[in-house]
C-alpha cells in the first residue's frame, strides 16, 4: 500500500510539473531553412523531471525535415534538456513540429507546435519583405493626391459618393481579415488544417495598408460632408448593398460562434466581401467620368501609384510561391491575388480615360466660357449704359 501510495505521488507530482504549456518549451535558433541545411532543436523543461522522460517529435512533413536519431527524444532525469541535429530536405515547404510525451503516459499533456519552413534562399525572403512594404508606401500614397485635390478645390462634385461607401465597407472587411490571419490563432490553426503545407501569405505590411486605407477613406467621406457636392448623394442601390452586407456579417457571426462554420471560414467570407466590393466599387467612378465626359474630379496620381503597388503585390507573391514550392496558395489568397488583379485592370481604364479619352478637363472649360460670357455681358451692359447717358454724342 505504501509503495502504490509512493508511486501515485510521483505521477502526481511530474504531472503537476508537465500539464502546463508554459513549462515544457521546444526551440530552434534558426525557424527557416535553406534546403539541406543543418541546425539544431532544444526540449527545454523548466522544472527536472523525477524520471527520463521521451518524447514522439515529428514533422508534418516527414519529407521536409529530417531529425538525427530518429523520432524519439529523451530528456534524462539528470538533466531538463537535450539538443538534437536536424536537416532540412531536398525540396522547399512549410511544415509544423509535434511533439508528444511518449513515456511515462500523462493526461491532458499538451506541448506547443513549432513553425518551421524551408526555403530556396534566405535573401529572397528578404527580397519579399521590401517589396510587402514597398507596396504599402505605394498603395497608401495613392489615398492623398484626392484628398489633397479635394482640398484645393474645395469641392467633391464629380466624386463617386457610392465609389466611397463600397470603398469604407471593403477597408473594414479586409483589415478583419488581414488582422485575423496575421495574430488570431485558431483561426491560424484552421488555416494551416485546410492548407496543411501552406504558407500564409498575409504579410504585416497588408494589414498596415488596410487599416490605414480606412482612415484615409474615412477622412475622404469627411470632406464630403464639409465641402461643395453640388447635391450628390449616394444612390439607394449603394445604401441597400452596404446595409445587406453589414446585416449579412452580423447574422454570419451567430453562425460561426454557433460552431456551424469554422471563425476561418467566418474570415474568409470578409475577403470574399472585399473582392466583391472592388469589383463594383470602382464602376460608380468610371460611369461618372463617361457621363461628363471628363476625369477632372479624381487625381489620376492615385490611379498610378495603385497601378505601381497592384503590380509589386503580384512579383511579391509570385516569390512567396517560388520561395515556398507552394503555388497552391497562390491562388489560395485568392483574395489578395484578386485585389491585386482587379485594381490593375480598373486603373488601365481610368489612365485610359485621363489620358486618351477625356484629355481636356470639362468642367474647367464650362468654367472658363462663363467667365467670358459674363465679361461679354458686363462689356455690353457699359456700352448701352454709355448711349443712354450721351445719345447724341453716341449717335453722331
Amino acid at each position: 500500500m505504501y509503495r502504490q501510495w509512493v508511486l501515485l505521488t510521483t505521477l502526481l507530482t511530474t504531472s503537476c510539473c508537465l500539464d502546463n504549456t508554459t513549462l515544457i518549451t521546444l526551440t530552434t535558433p534558426l525557424h527557416k531553412l535553406l534546403i539541406n541545411e543543418t541546425s539544431t532543436i532544444t526540449l527545454q523543461l523548466n522544472e527536472p523531471a523525477e524520471e527520463d522522460l521521451v518524447f514522439n517529435c515529428t514533422p508534418s512533413s516527414p519529407d521536409l525535415l529530417t531529425i538525427q536519431g530518429g523520432d524519439q527524444i529523451t530528456v534524462a532525469n539528470t538533466t531538463n534538456s537535450t539538443t538534437v541535429n536536424i536537416t532540412a530536405g531536398c525540396k522547399a515547404g512549410t511544415f509544423y513540429l509535434s511533439t508528444q510525451l511518449h513515456r511515462p503516459h500523462i493526461a491532458n499533456l499538451s506541448i506547443p507546435d513549432l513553425d518551421m519552413s524551408v526555403v530556396h534562399s534566405k535573401k529572397l525572403e528578404t527580397v519579399i519583405n521590401v517589396l510587402g512594404w514597398l507596396c504599402f508606401a505605394s498603395w497608401s500614397i495613392s489615398f492623398y493626391p484626392q484628398i489633397y485635390q479635394n482640398w484645393v478645390r474645395k469641392s467633391v462634385v464629380g466624386l463617386s459618393f457610392d465609389f466611397l461607401g463600397y470603398n469604407m465597407l471593403g477597408w473594414i472587411c479586409y483589415s478583419v481579415f488581414n488582422f485575423s490571419l496575421l495574430w488570431v490563432t485558431p483561426v491560424k490553426n484552421q488555416y494551416f488544417e485546410a492548407y496543411p503545407h501552406g504558407v500564409i501569405n498575409v504579410q504585416l505590411s497588408d494589414f498596415c495598408f488596410s487599416f490605414h486605407a480606412l482612415i484615409i477613406t474615412a477622412l475622404t467621406i469627411l470632406q464630403c460632408l464639409c465641402y461643395e457636392r453640388g447635391g450628390q448623394k449616394p444612390s439607394p442601390l449603394c445604401l441597400f448593398i452596404l446595409a445587406a452586407f453589414g446585416c449579412g456579417m452580423v447574422l454570419m457571426s451567430i453562425v460561426a460562434a454557433s460552431c456551424c462554420v469554422t471563425w476561418f471560414q467566418y474570415v474568409s467570407i470578409f475577403s470574399y466581401v472585399k473582392l466583391g466590393i472592388t469589383v463594383v466599387k470602382y464602376s460608380p467612378q468610371v460611369y461618372m467620368n463617361f457621363r461628363n465626359k471628363s476625369t477632372e474630379a479624381v487625381s489620376i496620381y492615385q490611379f498610378l501609384l495603385d497601378l505601381t503597388g497592384g503590380a509589386l503585390s503580384l512579383i511579391q507573391m509570385g516569390l512567396i510561391a517560388y520561395n515556398y514550392d507552394d503555388w497552391k496558395t497562390f491562388l489560395g489568397d485568392f483574395t489578395k491575388f484578386g485585389l491585386a488583379v482587379l485594381s490593375i485592370l480598373y486603373d488601365l481604364i481610368f489612365i485610359t480615360q485621363h489620358y486618351i479619352l477625356y484629355r481636356e478637363p470639362r468642367y474647367s472649360h464650362l468654367k472658363e466660357e462663363e467667365r467670358e460670357s459674363s465679361v461679354g455681358l458686363l462689356s455690353e451692359g457699359r456700352q448701352i449704359g454709355a448711349v443712354a447717358a450721351d445719345p447724341v454724342n453716341q449717335l453722331g
